[in-house]
């Protein structure tokens, strides 16, 4: 259940996500999501805010975050995606609280494994950080184009290396651990997202192993450090929506509706992201498929099943 570097890079180019761009050196533009008790605290807070900042964006770069907006009581909200595909992501005003990704009629929750005293405060490129969210580690989370980062930072080997995300998930979903380590988060038949990989990375860029399982209603991410990793680590839980926005326009034009949990668990297995599939059923070869009522696109590297509902119930390599 490790994470492979290969598999991920691959993710991040086809799904244009993460790690392609560093954050600016020096300074982040940061304003706070609450009050703040005195000039004193809040310049103190800042400055762990920024460092907070500067660290988790110096591992995932910058270039897909998408900037929220204040909303009562001090939570942020981004709006991801446009008419047609849009997701709603609210990032909680405290690191006890809840991640919300509200994507049509249904909505998950993510609860982060901090603490109420942390509050959230908002760097200029969107990430939302909650420093001192624990003994020896910040909390963050990143609106993104493809959905939301939930990250952890271990700030030095007396952190914590377990975290419990108690989930709240649309009624009647189901979770699935797959081989690379991901999660399916289904209802029925239908595919309502994904947790992917997790990943964990230490001050040289180093890969630091790292595991989910899903236990009592939570997704719970190990991270283990050994004898030469060096802190902090930054370690990552990340939800993609059913769709992701640069696909789904792409699949909406033709007509695709939706993904079948069999062909998420597929894709999931082959390393087939939802980008290849939009790009496959917009340009592959259509050709009828084996059931009836279904056509099969084809291109040089893949293939899409899709029936006459407009739902891709099967993927491939070739």
């Amino acid at each position: 259940m490790h994470h492979t570097q290969d598999r991920s890079a691959r993710r991040r180019r086809t799904h244009a996500r993460i790690l392609v761009a560093c954050c600016t050196a020096g300074a982040v533009l940061l304003t706070a999501a609450g009050a703040h008790a005195g000039t004193g605290d809040a310049g103190s807070r800042a400055s762990l805010a920024v460092q907070a900042a500067e660290t988790v964006e110096r591992v995932t770069g910058t270039s897909d975050l998408v900037p929220g907006t204040p909303v009562a009581g001090g939570a942020t909200r981004a709006e991801v995606g446009d008419e047609t595909s849009a997701a709603r992501i609210t990032a909680p005003a405290t690191a006890d609280g809840a991640v919300e990704l509200a994507f049509g009629s249904d909505v998950l929750r993510l609860t982060l494994p901090g603490s109420a005293d942390a509050q959230a405060t908002t760097s200029a490129n969107g990430t939302v950080v909650y420093p001192g969210a624990g003994e020896d580690v910040d909390l963050a989370v990143q609106p993104n184009r493809d959905g939301v980062r939930a990250l952890i930072t271990l700030k030095d080997a007396d952190a914590a290396t377990e975290f419990r995300f108690p989930l709240g998930l649309p009624a009647d979903a189901a979770t699935e651990t797959l081989e690379d380590g991901s999660v399916l988060v289904t209802r029925g038949e239908e595919y309502l997202g994904t947790f992917d990989a997790p990943w964990a990375k230490d001050a040289r860029g180093e890969a630091v192993p790292t595991e989910y399982r899903v236990e009592g209603g939570a997704l719970v991410q190990t991270v283990r450090p050994g004898p030469g990793t060096a802190f902090p680590v930054v370690a990552d839980p990340a939800w993609f929506i059913p769709i992701a926005i640069v696909a789904g326009r792409l699949l909406l034009s033709q007509g695709v509706k939706s993904i079948s949990k069999h062909a998420a668990q597929r894709m999931a297995q082959r390393g087939i992201s939802q980008e290849m599939v939009a790009r496959t059923v917009k340009t592959g070869k259509k050709t009828k498929g084996k059931s009836p009522g279904t056509w099969k696109y084809t291109t040089g590297k893949i293939w899409v099943v899709i029936n006459k509902a407009g739902n891709v119930v099967s993927v491939g390599r070739n």
